[in-house]
């Protein structure tokens, strides 16, 4: 649970007298100018960067969100952007706000200065008017709320004032002994006793008590505040420093006895004293007397005057002024007291007994005073290397000249002979090798090795004749790594030199730091970080393409981390990720940034002095930028383990905005959308990390890379849920995060009724265009029939008048010479007549056909039956014909050709099948007309049905034909056990004009 109300301040008529009283008679215990700034990370933020102007209250409720009152209302922040109440859907009673505060049950309680109060809980304002609910006259200090949970408003002029439990405010049971007069503060401590600073008093109520007791009398305004130790105290404008209400037994009374009478003061969490005033802000150390720090205009506070203060549960300490708001947080680093120094960066070595050696002092350690070993450096006599030898003699180089220091004595070495200009030569690096001798780089003066006093070239070693050494050091393993320009680097061991450039894969630009380690090395220079396994070289990058630049020293601390010195701050990698990331080019390390936002000044140096980087034999890690000397250990740094909440704040599109609300509907035509997000982390918000997914959009978690929202477009109405995760500024995830579902509303065009009315009309459209289709091509088929049927009946008509005619004759003349013969020979041509007499009949029965003989009374069942029967008669074979459905009238086109098809299936089934029974069944579906010709015969042969039909016969063909002529389709089955045709043709087609 959020820690319950600490302190609440007077009103704001209360507090206006009194900033004019104590600009008046308070005097500071030193001027402003002789103290120094807090020494804490500060950010101020004025009107331009958004924030509220007057600023007289600040809370944080339990949910995490920091709340600003004053002049200009109502304000709601999370580190990054402020907003104003009514524009998240909060409506307050007025714009003047004089006190806020937290209930023990998370509520945000807040008072005007012409009085009312409102109580801010669950997203929802409940509003006490002057006049309304037993509100009285007059402005108020506030809330509050006892040990045994009442709750009372401190009033201007009528004492407090008790909540019922109809929610009317009323005066207390005179069995309390409630204080009367002008409320200035209230107060629950955490033991649960509750305290009341009236005009002429402080009184208490200890939990379970049945009344207020008076614990002290006062004679002018003041608040009260708690310690962390528990001890209660309250300030007196007409009195200096702070007086003892209640403490443990030996806390001192005199403790804060400074003298400034206090308008406003809080103690944060490590027991320091913070006061507000109208010269700013200052901070008085725990168990000092006297202010020790001050912030001001002048050195960066937001306005000249400091209003109130506070301190969230990060421990930020917040301070409102006229002009804005400003931010102090404790800085993870500390810059090393040194002596003055104007040449910039300064080289480091370890030593043997802890602590380090800095340029030209000894340091026991990061808080211990510097002991110089020498004069100070200057701009014309610098120290640009130092090196800890293992036998504890401390290397110094400079510009002109070499040293040893032992025993804190300083003792010149000579440059070696024949040095052209050795008063003006620079020794970049310095290194000891197995056998203790020294290795010094001068630049391209060359590279010297002294041993037993006397100094060789390239430690005469050929190989490194002319190498240009801007880095060197010795491994575990006795051998040299040197570090040169151009992306150059040499080893050597054992007297062997190799050497390595950019065509092995080096790309560091020129070498300033090397570190070895068990199984190669690690390369650090000007452009970049990589990794030697002592065959090839591999880059290595930091998430987000960070490419580790201006590298000027590598240090591990003692868990493995590799810690960077270079141009945009430290770098921190784990020991997990170098693992990964030098067997996997592609990998992208995660890294620990530290930088200005903790309380680093200044980059590391781009060249000299060397190194950089060290880590003493303790553990801390000491680094040197070119404005001062860090140290810390890593182990102790400073970490927010808080997860952040996390919180979807609104959904903005086309100009508007709405605050988010789980289930809300947008209006249609939303399709570009803004989906704002935050989480509350206030140390350092531009470090805080996003994850967004909007499911079904996003493939995946989305990486928001500093931005508090997501845009997206050509959104579809419909349901969508948005979740969003977050990281505090040292990695700390809220993997649960937020989610809001919501829904876009479709348009009148894009609702699924409109749709469908859509496809209906435009299945009505089909429909209709298939019926005049198919009322076009049954008109085009009747017209073809007509000209078929005439044609038909011209054909006929000759073959009637000139071939049946002629051949009727001849059969005549045939038989009239026939009965001339005697009675022996005419037998052979009486049969022929016969066969005559046949093929006249066919014929007669064919140009019949060709004339169009409309269907009997009983259709095309009976048609078919007409035909079928006197076959079944002549071949001595069952025949039938059915009908299922109800018979309608067909188009006469249609049913000519379906009767031509039966009949010549039928014809097909009697003469070459051979079968036993022969049934036709005519099928009257909604969809189609079928009919069946089956029979039980011996099927066709396989090549008939490959070929369509035997060679130089049309029947199969001719039946083919005439079915797409209707639209219909035509399909055959045969085997052994017999054949069947079926022809299909849609009833659209097949049913009459009178019948559609």
């Amino acid at each position: 649970m959020f820690p319950p109300l600490r302190t609440i301040s007077k009103s704001f008529v209360a507090a206006a007298l009194a900033c004019h009283i104590a600009a008046v008679i308070a005097a500071p215990a030193e001027p402003a100018e002789n103290q120094p700034v807090i020494a804490m990370q500060h950010t101020s933020w004025t009107a331009s960067d958004g924030a509220p102007t007057g600023i007289s209250a600040i809370a944080q409720t339990p949910d995490g969100w920091l709340w600003i009152g004053g002049a200009a209302g109502l304000f709601r922040f999370d580190g990054a952007r402020f907003e104003r109440a009514r524009d998240i859907g909060l409506e307050p009673l007025s714009s003047s706000i004089t006190h806020l505060g937290v209930l023990p049950d998370g509520a945000l309680w807040l008072v005007y200065k012409y009085g009312g109060a409102s109580l801010l809980a669950n997203g929802r304002m409940r509003h006490f008017r002057v006049g309304e609910h037993g509100t009285p006259a007059g402005s108020s200090s506030g809330l509050g709320q006892d040990g045994a949970g009442r709750l009372w408003l401190g009033t201007s002029g009528g004492g407090l004032r008790e909540m019922g439990a109809d929610g009317v405010w009323r005066k207390p049971a005179a069995a309390l002994a409630a204080p009367g007069g002008s409320v200035q503060a209230m107060l629950r401590d955490r033991g649960g006793t509750f305290w009341v600073r009236t005009s002429d008093g402080v009184f208490s109520l200890p939990k379970g008590a049945g009344r207020f007791e008076r614990k002290l009398d006062v004679t002018g305004n003041g608040i009260l505040a708690e310690h962390p130790d528990g001890s209660i105290w309250t300030s007196d404008l007409m009195r200096p420093g702070l007086h003892l209400l209640a403490g443990a037994p030996g806390t001192d009374p005199k403790t804060w006895q400074i003298d400034d009478r206090l308008n406003a003061f809080l103690f944060d969490r490590a027991g320091n004293l913070w006061q507000p005033d109208y010269r700013g802000v200052l901070r008085h150390s725990a168990g000092r007397q006297a202010p020790q720090q001050r912030t001001d205009a002048e050195r960066g506070l937001s306005g000249l005057h400091g209003f109130t203060v506070f301190q969230d549960r990060e421990d930020n300490i917040w301070v409102g002024t006229e002009n804005g708001l400003d931010r102090f947080r404790a800085a993870r680093l500390k810059a090393i007291d040194l002596p003055r120094y104007t040449a910039g960066a300064r080289p480091l070595a370890p030593r043997p007994d802890g602590g380090a050696w800095v340029d030209r002092s000894a340091l026991a350690g990061p808080d211990a005073a510097a002991v110089p070993f020498a004069p100070p450096s200057s701009n014309l006599d610098l120290t640009t290397a130092l090196h800890a030898g293992a036998d504890g003699t401390l290397w110094s180089g400079g510009i002109g000249g070499l040293w040893k220091v032992r025993d804190g004595k300083r003792e010149a070495v000579p440059l070696p002979a024949g040095l052209v200009d050795p008063q003006h030569t620079a020794i970049f690096s310095l290194a000891t090798d197995g056998g203790g001798a020294l290795w010094a780089s001068m630049g391209r003066r060359g590279l010297y090795t002294l041993r037993d006093g006397s100094w060789s070239a390239h430690g005469g070693v050929a190989g490194l004749a002319g190498f240009a050494v801007t880095a060197m050091t010795a491994d575990p393993l006795g051998r040299m790594w040197f570090g040169s320009t151009d992306d150059q680097l040499a080893l050597l061991d054992r007297g062997n030199v190799r050497k390595f450039n950019r065509a092995d894969g080096l790309a560091t630009g020129t070498v300033l730091a090397i570190l070895p380690s068990t199984n190669g090395a690690w390369i650090g220079g000007e452009n970049g970080l990589a990794w030697f396994d002592g065959q090839r070289f591999t880059a290595v990058t930091g998430q987000g393409g960070e490419p580790f630049t201006g590298i000027t020293g590598l240090v591990f601390a003692r868990d493995g981390t590799l810690w960077i010195n270079g141009g945009a701050g430290l770098s921190a990698i784990a020991s997990v990720d170098l693992r990964r990331a030098a067997v996997d080019g592609a990998y992208r390390v995660r890294f620990e940034r530290l930088d200005y936002r903790d309380g680093l000044v200044g980059t590391a140096s781009s060249i000299t002095p060397l190194p950089s980087a060290i880590r003493a034999s303790d553990g801390s890690l000491w680094f040197s930028t070119m404005a001062s000397v860090f140290a810390f250990d890593p182990a102790q740094l400073p970490r927010n383990g808080l997860v952040p909440p996390v919180y979807v704040t609104a959904l903005k599109s086309g100009g508007k905005a709405w605050p988010a609300r789980e289930g809300m509907l947008l209006p249609p035509h939303t399709s570009a959308l803004e989906v704002d997000f935050t989480a509350l982390s206030y140390r350092s918000a531009e470090r805080v990390g996003f994850r967004y997914q909007l499911e079904g959009v996003d493939h995946g978690w989305q990486d928001a890379e500093g931005r508090r929202a997501a845009h997206y477009t050509n959104l579809a109405p419909g349901r969508y849920r948005f979740r969003v995760i977050a990281s505090n500024d040292d990695g700390v995830w809220n993997e649960q995060g937020a989610v809001l579902s919501f829904e876009i509303a479709p348009s009148l065009t894009q609702t699924l009724w409109f749709r469908m009315l859509c496809a209906g009309g435009v299945v009505a459209a089909l429909w209709v265009l298939h019926r005049m289709r198919l009322r076009r091509v049954a008109r085009g088929l009747a017209a073809r029939m007509n000209e078929r049927h005439a044609e038909r009946e011209r054909i006929a008509r000759e073959l009637h008048d000139t071939l049946l005619q002629s051949i009727q004759g001849l059969i005549l003349k045939m038989t009239a010479a026939v009965y001339r013969l005697r009675d022996g020979e005419r037998e052979p041509l009486e049969a022929a007549l016969e066969q005559a007499n046949q093929v006249l009949a066919e014929g007669r029965d064919r140009v019949a056909g060709l004339r169009g003989v409309p269907l009997p009374a009983g259709g095309l069942a009976q048609a078919i039956a007409s035909h079928g029967e006197p076959l079944a008669r002549d071949h001595g074979v069952r025949f039938s014909v059915v009908t299922e459905g109800k018979a309608m009238p067909l188009d006469e086109a249609v049913a000519e050709e379906a009767l031509a098809i039966a009949r010549e299936a039928v014809w097909n089934a009697f003469v070459h099948a051979r079968p036993r029974t022969v049934t036709v069944t005519l099928c009257y579906a909604p969809a189609e007309l079928s009919i069946a010709i089956v029979d039980d015969g011996r099927g066709m042969p396989r090549e008939i049905v490959d070929d369509g039909g035997r060679p130089g016969h049309w029947g199969i063909p001719g039946m083919r034909e005439r079915a797409a002529k209707i639209d219909g389709a035509l399909e055959l089955a045969t085997s052994a056990q017999g054949t069947v045709w079926t022809l299909r043709v849609p009833m659209a087609t097949a049913r009459a004009a009178s019948a559609r």
